[in-house]
């Protein structure tokens, strides 16, 4: 029997029959992941689950099988940290996948630098049925974490492997409903964590067409989040940055109102959007919603 490795892996699930096969195949990418035996800690929520994949779940001698009754992602991820018992700890989704040996050349990275809080690395989006690399280049997140997460969300479920001393439980703790990775990150940055780097390709990301992230509601739920990032006080150009991102996030909730036929809250959107930095961009939109 192979030793048991120093990392975990969380993976928050709906498991349902139509995830079946994405899940079967997320955790045995994290078995080849690693040389050594990793306990994967699978999370399934809500009340929808298939009981024959949770009968496999449980028949799964590395796999440490958890319940909950809320259908939320970001809990389950918060559920699976509490039970976190190793040095070092990642993520992955149902639908995505770790390439053979990451979680070697992740744990290789932290255990030869003390100073690292954690490490991401680089990898693929897969969109249909090809390969595409996700960064050019990720070196700016070691130098300046906050200022490169306003040009692009460096973190996800499935590229990166923390310290379990440094990324606690709290970090999870009463995450938001959507874009729970962009505000860990920003936490990260605020708590002045070091972020180590690897450009390699650890993982494959499959880019699902019904995926939260394309939905009205996680586009609704992005005013509140940057309020809440503002709330914590950021230096003073990441929070203008931040306000131009507000003003962007209204302006996107005016053209989804709009399009709902919500009229007068298409225009009260756009007159959010015309106050933030940057907010004259969006004048000529006026024009479309007064035709």
């Amino acid at each position: 029997m192979l030793p048991h490795a120093p990392v975990s892996v969380i993976i928050p699930t709906l498991a349902s029959a139509q995830r079946a096969a994405p899940l079967q195949r997320a955790i045995g990418s994290i078995r080849l992941a690693s040389r050594e035996a990793v306990p994967i800690l699978v999370v399934v929520n809500g009340p929808h689950f298939d009981p024959a994949l949770c009968q496999w779940l449980l028949s799964q001698p590395d796999v440490r099988f958890q319940y909950q009754s809320e259908p939320s992602s970001p809990l389950a991820v918060w559920r699976g940290r509490q039970a976190v018992h190793t040095a070092f700890f990642a993520t992955l989704d149902d639908d995505d996948e770790l390439l053979p040996g990451t979680l070697d050349a992740r744990a290789a990275c932290l255990t030869h630098n003390d100073a690292l809080d954690l490490v991401i690395d680089n990898g693929f989006r897969h969109r249909q049925g090809a390969d595409h690399l996700w960064q050019s280049d990720l070196s700016c997140v070691s130098q300046a974490p906050l200022q490169a997460l306003m040009a692009f969300n460096w973190l996800s479920s499935c590229n990166a492997l923390y310290r379990s001393s440094s990324v606690g439980e709290a970090y999870f703790e009463n995450p938001p409903p959507f874009a729970e990775w962009t505000w860990l990150a920003f936490r990260l940055g605020m708590d002045r964590r070091r972020i180590g780097t690897l450009n390699t390709p650890g993982f494959r990301c499959h880019d699902t067409s019904g995926s939260l992230s394309k939905s009205s509601a996680y586009q609704q739920a992005l005013i509140p989040l940057l309020d809440r990032m503002l709330a914590c006080q950021p230096p003073a150009e990441i929070a203008r940055q931040l306000q131009r991102k507000r003003g962007a996030a209204w302006h996107d909730a005016s053209v989804l109102a709009w399009q709902a036929g919500r009229r007068r809250e298409a225009f009260s959107c756009h007159a959010h959007s015309l106050l933030h930095p940057g907010g004259l961009r969006y004048l000529s939109y006026t024009r479309h919603l007064l035709r």
